[in-house]
């Protein structure tokens, strides 16, 4: 009896929509091959009937094995939790003078420029909000465990709601707001990825249990962020004006495991356009690589992953990789960049059966 792989296949369609990827999962109705019946494509035939060739690219299966079936892939867009430093400093302009002028304060020019790139990505990014220090607090450092507005599709209209019901006022607590919003994002139920935008225009202070509340904490900030990255949760840093904090911002840059690709390697940003640009760099740089499988693969080592029908080998590096956990695969490097780009439009991910290799 011929006996070969059955397959189970899953599509991914992609189109490249305002400039970042939305995923749709394309059904295919694949009937196994019986003795006397065909599938959708007909491969070699075997003793025991008509195979099923998958699009013409996969080699023929036998439906006496496990058979051939769809199962629907969909993409998982990241959790990002915007950490924004509301301190009273923020009510300054992005030199540091005082604002004397409507609208050139550093919150004034900034905080439109928020609204804009959420509105602008809320369907393909899990935007969320938490403020630092607390809105509500009732000292300068305080600090909750709690997010203004929780990491969803379509928070557009929230976290313009929480941001025009919000004015600057309070310290910059940095540790404790990066130390609440990783301990929250890790709390999420979801599997999507996950990342902190840490937007601030100063030193972090507040060291817990200091008198002095002004004292640098730049320690214990880069500490947070390190600690975070240990938990999954990498961390981008913009730095809003001037700040002068050049050095702080540098470390904890690279201790998010986000650094940018120059010194000082933060997102340092001193107006409105340069906010909105950094914004949807990171955006970007955050648009999923990664599609959900409603199953799990029988022999994970089984698996073979196509774009546009070509294979892309198994690489964490530059090809994809398996996630059982979240029962997930990751595309990586050029790939990834060439599936947002749109270069490559159609993802097949062909699960074995746990025999032999898949042709």
């Amino acid at each position: 009896m011929h006996r070969t792989n059955a397959l189970l296949l899953s599509t991914l369609s992609l189109a490249l929509i305002g400039g970042a990827c939305t995923w749709s999962p394309e059904q295919n109705v694949n009937n196994v091959g019986s003795a006397g019946g065909a599938g959708r494509k007909t491969g070699p035939q075997g003793a025991g009937g008509t195979g099923v060739s998958v699009d013409g690219s996969i080699g023929p299966t036998d439906g006496a094995n496990c058979g051939v079936m769809s199962i629907t892939t969909t993409k998982q867009p990241a959790d990002v939790l915007l950490v924004q430093d509301k301190s009273g400093s923020m009510d300054m302009d992005a030199s540091g003078a005082n604002c004397n002028t409507p609208g050139c304060s550093k919150w004034d020019q900034m905080t439109p420029a928020l609204i804009q790139v959420v509105t602008q990505t809320q369907a393909d990014v899990r935007w969320g909000l938490k403020f630092f220090s607390d809105p509500n607090g009732r000292n300068q450092c305080a600090v909750n465990n709690m997010v203004q507005v929780a990491p969803g599709q379509n928070n557009g209209m929230a976290i313009t709601t929480a941001i025009n019901g919000t004015m600057p006022g309070g310290a910059t607590p940095t540790r404790l707001a990066v130390s609440a919003a990783a301990t929250y994002l890790r709390g999420n139920a979801d599997t999507n990825p996950k990342y902190i935008l840490l937007a601030t225009d100063g030193l972090p202070n507040c060291i817990p249990n200091n008198n002095n509340q002004q004292a640098d904490d730049t320690t214990g900030a880069v500490q947070a962020i390190a600690t975070a990255l240990t938990m999954g949760i990498p961390t981008f840093v913009v730095g809003i004006g001037s700040t002068g904090a050049t050095a702080t911002l540098t470390m904890m840059a690279q201790a998010g495991g986000r650094p940018t690709a120059a010194a000082p390697f933060y997102y340092q940003v001193n107006s409105q356009a340069d906010l909105v640009a950094a914004l949807s760099m990171i955006s970007g740089s955050v648009a999923s690589c990664t599609f959900a499988l409603n199953g799990t693969p029988p022999d994970p080592t089984n698996v073979k992953v196509q774009g546009d029908g070509v294979t892309i080998p198994p690489n964490d590096v530059n090809g994809w990789v398996y996630e059982p956990g979240d029962h997930a695969i990751t595309l990586k490097g050029t790939y990834c960049d060439r599936v947002l780009s749109g270069d490559i439009k159609n993802v097949a991910v062909l699960f074995g059966c746990g025999i032999g290799n898949i042709p």
